[in-house]
């Protein structure tokens, strides 16, 4: 299963790998036009800088010793308080992707665990993503259900207050 693989937090050396992931993630979903992926890199990269400086966004990454073969991140947001929390901030998780040839080796069931323990210990009420087809499986074994939000789509799910 996992083997050597360790997983330890990014820093902001990482970027390019952050945004490698992100790119690839998407070319995953289908969207290939490469103009727009330049741009979400571009604008990606700018966005990265600041929000790893304030912590307002925090990544974990997966090593097969010294290669980098997977990755996940959290995004943590100014949210008014709601009677279940209190904290008037909110997580999401994002950028989950694991190299192709890494995938079906409990890597990205791993980093999951690694962020929701994290999201946990920093005292979040819930946690929200948004689902590929290839990861719902992974995320409803977490724990994670479909929500009520709209929009997007069905594809919003959340980890109930339970965890």
């Amino acid at each position: 299963m996992l083997g050597d693989t360790t997983i330890r937090e990014a820093s902001p050396t990482d970027i390019p790998e952050i945004l490698r992931q992100r790119r690839r993630m998407y070319e995953d979903t289908h969207h290939t036009d490469s103009v727009v992926l330049d741009a979400v890199v571009s604008l990606s990269s700018a966005y990265l800088k600041t929000a790893m400086a304030d912590g307002s966004f925090r990544a974990w990454l997966a090593a097969d010793g010294d290669r980098v073969v997977a990755g996940g991140a959290v995004v943590i947001s100014p949210w008014p308080a709601h009677p279940y929390d209190l904290e008037c901030r909110r997580a999401t998780i994002l950028n989950v992707y694991t190299d192709p040839e890494y995938r079906r080796r409990g890597i990205a069931r791993k980093l999951m665990q690694t962020i929701i323990a994290w999201c946990q210990r920093e005292g979040f009420a819930r946690v929200t993503l948004h689902a590929s087809d290839e990861g719902r499986h992974l995320y409803e074994s977490l724990g994670f259900e479909p929500s009520n939000e709209m929009p997007p789509q069905p594809a919003i799910v959340f980890l109930s207050t339970e965890y």
